[in-house]
């Protein structure tokens, strides 16, 4: 039998703007894919030990609390746990969360003789060796399953979908996956379907929106070349959230989604889009990706349009990072401000990790422009830092009134058409439908006067330019447009001295009470967050 491919999972990302505690999270899940009406009819659920303080029974209260109703996990619904990287986090927290899997399956296993896990996801995966190495780590910890509870010693039991996030990988999965496959054969294990996932958001932190959107793209077609050479199904995942600069995977946009990503076949459902856009819209949408996404037909690039595109998102890298260097400081020191909605391992903490600066150096080995391969190698920045995640981002971004989607986009389109020429520049606009939807959407959200409050004049300077360019290009004007536009600039203003304040850039205090002020730019952070349908 065909195995079923999730057309959506569910996620525990913090970007909501409802806390959902861990006690909460089994619950959470069970509802979100028990079937509509009564549930939201999601497919897949992803369990997070990933950065987070997720329990080891997580897995099996899920597993076990599905059963209890009557639906079956790994035949009707699927729990897929992301794992820690045993690069980042260490090998023991990796272990413990495959025990997990062990548990969840040996109890599902005496009560519906179906194993409840078949799959877990890779995080940061830096390439194939060390996808080899997490599956035979699985093969150690499924005999000594066998051992002791007598479970099935196959050892191709449970697969590695890899979470794909960084540069140069994302640019080099055809050979990563395709090293992988040797490798899965010279030591006897089979892997007839590839999952894979695409982390929309690191990208779109450490290089910009655009090019994230281009880079996984490429790596969608890429991929697709490995389907007949390797006669092996291909099943890639795009993990975003609702907001543009994260992926735009919400109701409103999903059609434009399908389109820019033709070939993926799964789809995040996070927790904004639960929460914040609300059930009834999630339904809907979980509906349009059963229906479209098993017959979306895959990307293909010819070595020509795969060569442009690339150099596309080397102008619009350039352009991004001029602008990130001198305002992740500040940025940073905001986004250590917005609530946290979900129990994560601290940022700096023995355990816990950060993501680290772009390296621009790794992508300039991808141009095939050479000036600009020279470009961007100037804009390498050596020394390490570490910077806040993408939700957290995303959401200071957005609380001082410049959303991040629009950094770097107009000069890059200049760029693109002055250097390239239109031809390109069409290229462009006819492989990413989407983007003048993303920037109309952040547009909204534009108070730029607020912004240069915080920010240096440099910075709001060049996104000026943004703006002029992206209203000759793509015709969005800057203006707002409703009274809820409004309103939310009048919130921005009303915080701005506290912030200001807090975060040290200004001296004068406004209220003594340093709890009642961090208290009240919590509340308006997450008011902001609501009516733009996502904390970050």
């Amino acid at each position: 039998m065909e195995k079923k491919i999730p057309t959506s999972i569910m996620t525990q990302h913090p970007d909501a703007t409802t806390y959902v505690p861990i006690q909460e999270e089994p619950k959470e899940a069970i509802f979100s894919l028990t079937p509509a009406p009564e549930g939201l009819g999601i497919e897949e659920a992803m369990v997070d030990f990933e950065g987070k303080l997720t329990p080891y029974q997580q897995t099996s209260q899920i597993v076990m609390g599905l059963l209890s109703k009557g639906i079956v996990p790994g035949k009707d619904v699927f729990v897929t746990p992301r794992i820690p990287s045993g690069i980042e986090e260490g090998v023991f927290r990796q272990l413990m969360a495959l025990m997990s899997v062990v548990e969840s399956n040996y109890q599902a296993w005496k009560k519906s003789k179906t194993y409840a896990i078949k799959e877990v996801i890779l995080p940061m995966c830096s390439g194939a060796e060390e996808i080899l190495s997490v599956r035979e780590r699985i093969i150690d910890v499924i005999e000594l399953a066998h051992k002791e509870f007598g479970l099935s010693k196959d050892r191709d039991l449970i697969q590695v979908i890899p979470l794909i996030e960084t540069v140069p990988q994302v640019l080099d999965v055809y050979s990563i996956f395709k090293d992988y496959l040797i490798g899965c054969k010279k030591i006897g294990l089979k892997t007839d379907r590839l999952r894979f996932m695409l982390g929309f958001s690191d990208l779109a932190l450490t290089y910009g929106m655009v090019p994230s959107a281009l880079l996984s793209k490429i790596a969608i077609a890429d991929s697709y070349r490995l389907q007949k050479e390797f006669k092996v199904e291909i099943a890639p995942i795009l993990g975003g959230g609702v907001l543009p600069f994260r992926g735009h995977l919400s109701l409103e946009n999903i059609d434009n989604v399908i389109r820019d990503y033709g070939g993926v076949r799964t789809l995040t459902i996070q927790s904004a889009m639960r929460y914040d856009h609300g059930y009834d819209k999630t339904r809907k949408l979980v509906e349009i990706l059963k229906e479209k996404l098993p017959s979306s037909t895959p990307l293909k690039f010819d070595e020509n349009l795969r060569s442009d595109l690339v150099n596309i998102v080397g102008v619009f890298v350039k352009h991004y990072l001029v602008c990130f260097y001198d305002l992740i400081d500040i940025v940073s020191k905001i986004s250590d401000l917005i609530p946290r909605q979900r129990d994560r391992l601290a940022r700096k903490s023995e355990v816990g990790y950060a993501r680290d600066l772009p390296h621009p150096l790794e992508l300039s080995g991808f141009l095939t422009d050479e000036a600009l391969t020279g470009e961007i190698r100037k804009l390498y920045k050596k020394g390490k830092r570490e910077l806040p995640r993408t939700i957290s981002y995303t959401a200071a971004l957005y609380s001082i009134g410049l959303p991040p989607e629009i950094i770097g986009a107009g000069r890059g389109l200049r760029e693109v058409d002055e250097r390239y020429g239109r031809r390109v520049l069409d290229l462009l606009l006819d492989n990413y439908v989407g983007l003048k939807n993303n920037l109309a959407f952040a547009y909204k959200f534009v108070h730029l006067a607020n912004a240069a409050e915080f920010l240096p004049s440099k910075v709001i300077s060049l996104v000026e330019e943004d703006l002029r360019f992206i209203e000759k290009y793509l015709g969005i004007r800057w203006y707002e447009k409703t009274k809820q536009d409004k309103f939310y600039g009048t919130i921005l203003e009303t915080m701005k001295p506290m912030l200001k304040q807090v975060i040290g850039v200004e001296e004068e205090s406004i209220i003594s009470d340093e709890g009642l002020e961090s208290g009240l730019i919590n509340e308006w952070i997450l008011r902001l967050g609501k009516m733009r349908g996502s904390l970050g």
